[in-house]
């Protein structure tokens, strides 16, 4: 289920630090299983600046017919078949894991009929067939109401919304019909922009619109089965796949576990996973002090999200507790050992942190706003 968190949370204000630590969340966030997201973040970076005033102030309000028309726009050059490399006809690229594709197959279905009637151009395809325009439309916007709207400001796996960007005005799983969008006029429901989200966007644009084209294009290539030499570069270079330390060192940081798991306190089972306690994504430290057991089920749940202020305790404890050991432990596996610099980075990471609060990982599905002091203090 997903839960709402309300207006009155203090993270609600739009600050431009903890603005863009979220937005670079929903981006780089490996839970999607379609590029819908990405979709609907690229048209609300349009349209905020589409809608700009006359002193380039963005609105407080956008619709879900004009969201809805932009995501279709974005996805109308990328429903023409595509030749993959070696294959001998074009097929349609999947962008989505799942078996329906609302917006890809109305969306598709127009242009079939527009190419029918020779326009191939968005413009033109509008005015041969504007009653297939509107129909399309329809589809899309239900699809956009119903799933990435409620869901781009969810954060990991429990599904909790935290509000940066905009406000709805509808429960999370909600369901909706044309009728229903319609009875809030043709332009259907507001999308109440938070104070300052709309400018931040606009300002931001020009960063965050090559990184959602990047992760777009590798979604695509994820779900097609498309290797690129891109990809396989960058894993070369920057060392993507994830780092297993060997099995001895595995063992050691366990038995210093009591062999549960480092979060959830549950014994271990048979494959217990190593994880980079501050995610690797954020600091490229491997040294042992980063490093704790966990079970698949917290290591999954976890994934690259910050642990909250009662894993950071733990966590500080344990390395100042077992400090010598695990050296110990990294100079027989041949590992990197550097107190020091980990904790100085954990704490660079946290000190950074917008102050009005940040959605941290406290647990299996259990993500709550935390102010950095408080994460701090465990550092220190």
């Amino acid at each position: 289920m997903i839960h709402l968190m309300t207006s009155d949370q203090p993270d609600q204000r739009v600050a431009a630090a903890g603005f863009a630590e979220r937005l670079l969340e929903v981006i780089d966030s490996g839970r999607r299983t379609a590029t819908y997201k990405l979709a609907l973040l690229m048209a609300l970076l349009d349209l905020c600046a589409k809608q700009s005033d006359v002193d380039g102030r963005a609105p407080g309000l956008l619709y879900t017919r004009d969201i809805a028309e932009q995501v279709a726009f974005l996805y109308w050059p990328q429903v023409i078949p595509y030749r993959l490399p070696g294959a001998s006809d074009a097929v349609e690229l999947r962008q989505i894991t799942l078996p329906k594709a609302a917006i890809l197959t109305a969306v598709s279905a127009f242009r079939l009929a527009a190419e029918a009637e020779g326009a191939t151009s968005w413009h033109l395809a509008r005015q041969r067939i504007p009653a297939g325009y509107e129909s399309m439309l329809d589809q899309v916007e239900v699809a956009v109401a119903e799933q990435p709207l409620p869901r781009l400001q969810a954060v990991g796996s429990s599904e909790t919304v935290f509000p940066f960007i905009y406000d709805l005005g509808w429960g999370p799983r909600e369901s909706f019909s044309v009728a229903r969008l319609r009875r809030h006029g043709p332009q259907g429901p507001a999308v109440r922009l938070l104070p300052g989200a709309g400018d931040e966007l606009a300002r931001l644009g020009p960063l965050i619109r090559p990184l959602v084209e990047l992760h777009w294009t590798r979604m695509v290539a994820e779900i097609n089965g498309v290797a690129t030499a891109e990809l396989d570069l960058r894993r070369h270079l920057f060392g993507s796949d994830r780092v297993i330390p060997p099995r001895t060192l595995r063992d050691g940081i366990g038995a210093l576990q009591d062999n549960r798991c480092f979060y959830c306190r549950a014994t271990l089972g048979a494959a217990p996973e190593a994880d980079h306690f501050i995610p690797r994504v954020r600091c490229g430290i491997d040294a042992v002090e980063n490093l704790v057991l966990a079970d698949r089920r917290c290591n999954n749940d976890k994934s690259d999200l910050l642990p909250g202020p009662p894993h950071l305790t733990a966590w500080a404890s344990r390395n100042q507790r077992h400090g010598p050991a695990l050296a110990g432990l990294a100079t027989v596996s041949h590992w990197d050992t550097d107190l020091a610099a980990t904790i100085a980075v954990a704490r660079s990471i946290y000190g950074h942190l917008p102050q009005g609060g940040t959605p941290l990982w406290l647990g299996f599905k259990n993500i709550r706003t935390a102010n950095p002091a408080e994460a701090l203090a465990a550092l220190r």
